[in-house]
């Protein structure tokens, strides 16, 4: 009974974690409100800077945390870091008005939400064995994308009543820092080790120190390259949309949630996919991913950059538990978090690169066509998905041949 209430517990503390994982997202619909209300003597390019340059201080807190996770600092006290600091800064704007504060607060936000990136990952390797961990992930991420529709609606919802309003919907967070208060309990080492990785366990008995496998700096390397080229999608779809006449902001709006859709598709049917797949879980996703972007690439009409942006959605959230999950089974325990903090790294620098790539493509083509950086990167992305695919086969099969050698 008491291990069943404990796995009950274990199950609530990934999904409250997973659930804060996207809250840069209250941001996204927004900007607009805080540039025109708040801040209207002030360029929206600068403006524009609280939300971005929360991303990119999220590559220095997710590496922080992977470094000290687990060991100096506990997973129960990196949570409540993490939400308690995105909690403070991301509501203080609200009293605080000074535009210089605010983005100080922004760079706390965003390293704080950085400090909670490796911890979401590592919880599921830590708590969960082999058998259980797909399914964990899949409903984790239906969990991630639920909480990232809620901020987005909920921000929308207040803003037409005041911009302000905005800063206060950080406060969502209260809800799963209570979680993590009373369900969080620490993994203990010696269960880690047995129950998710015996065979790094054996390695490192005989080995003076455990180090992060080229593997996994590779596969966080390809993530951050095929999210780079992927994410101009994102970024370009309200111009899209609005040069080609194929409606409103609105429908821009409702396009951009139906990838958070697709992500919640992936979560539910992740395990399966798992099951069936096996080893070609990541392939799987990065086939999706690169159909999906081709998809929206060459669309030009509605039902088509739907269909791409949904199956966009469903191939990130395969690629990104499936390679968590694999971390599990050549990543020492003692480097996991890292693993986890360097892969989700790799995203936040893809995506904050992207608006550079995209005004390098306008100026050195002379083609500002807000479509031609999503079909250039579509090569990239087939590229890409290529030669990860390729070396994650052969990985799993050397990893198969040991074990079996074994």
């Amino acid at each position: 009974m008491n291990n069943t209430n404990q796995k009950r517990g274990n199950f609530i503390s990934v999904l409250a974690v997973y659930f804060a994982a996207n809250v840069i997202f209250i941001m996204s619909p927004a900007m607009n409100s805080i540039a025109t209300e708040l801040y209207p003597d002030i360029t929206y390019g600068t403006v524009l800077l609280l939300s971005t340059i929360s991303s990119l201080f999220m590559i220095p807190g997710s590496l922080a945390a992977g470094a000290v996770l687990g060991k100096q600092v506990g997973f129960k006290q990196m949570a409540v870091v993490s939400l308690g600091g995105t909690i403070i800064a991301g509501v203080l704007p609200y009293f605080i008005t000074n535009f210089t504060t605010v983005l100080i607060l922004r760079i706390i936000v965003g390293f704080c939400i950085g400090l909670g990136f490796p911890l979401q990952s590592t919880l599921a390797l830590k708590l969960f064995d082999d058998s259980e961990r797909p399914g964990v992930l899949g409903k984790a991420t239906v969990a991630m994308s639920a909480g990232s529709i809620i901020y987005m609606l909920v921000s929308g919802a207040v803003c037409d009543i005041s911009a302000s309003y905005v800063w206060l919907v950080h406060g969502i967070l209260i809800i799963p820092l209570i979680l993590v208060l009373i369900f969080l309990k620490e993994p203990e080492k010696n269960e880690t080790e047995q129950s998710i990785q015996g065979s790094a366990a054996d390695r490192s008995q005989n080995s003076p120190g455990e180090k992060l496998p080229p593997m996994a700096v590779f596969a966080s390397a390809m993530f951050m390259i095929v999210f780079f080229a992927f994410y101009p999608i994102l970024l370009n779809m309200s111009a899209i949309v609005d040069q080609e006449g194929l409606g409103t902001a609105a429908v821009t709006g409702i396009i951009s949630s139906l990838f958070t859709i697709g992500n919640a598709i992936a979560g539910v049917i992740f395990a399966g996919v798992y099951k069936a797949a096996g080893r070609f879980t990541i392939p799987v996703g990065l086939v999706l991913w690169a159909a999906g972007t081709a998809i929206f690439s060459f669309g030009h009409n509605l039902p088509m950059i739907v269909i791409g942006v949904v199956v966009c959605g469903i191939a990130v959230q395969i690629v990104w538990p499936g390679t968590i999950n694999s971390f599990a089974g050549y990543v020492p325990p003692s480097k996991q978090s890292m693993a986890s903090a360097l892969f989700v790294s790799g995203m936040n620098l893809g995506c904050f690169l992207t608006s550079f790539y995209i005004t390098g493509v306008a100026d050195l083509t002379g083609n500002a066509d807000p479509r031609l950086p999503c079909q250039i990167g579509l090569v990239i992305v087939i590229i890409f998905a290529v030669i990860w695919s390729i070396a994650e086969l052969d990985h799993n099969k050397k990893t198969a041949s040991t074990k079996d050698a074994r």
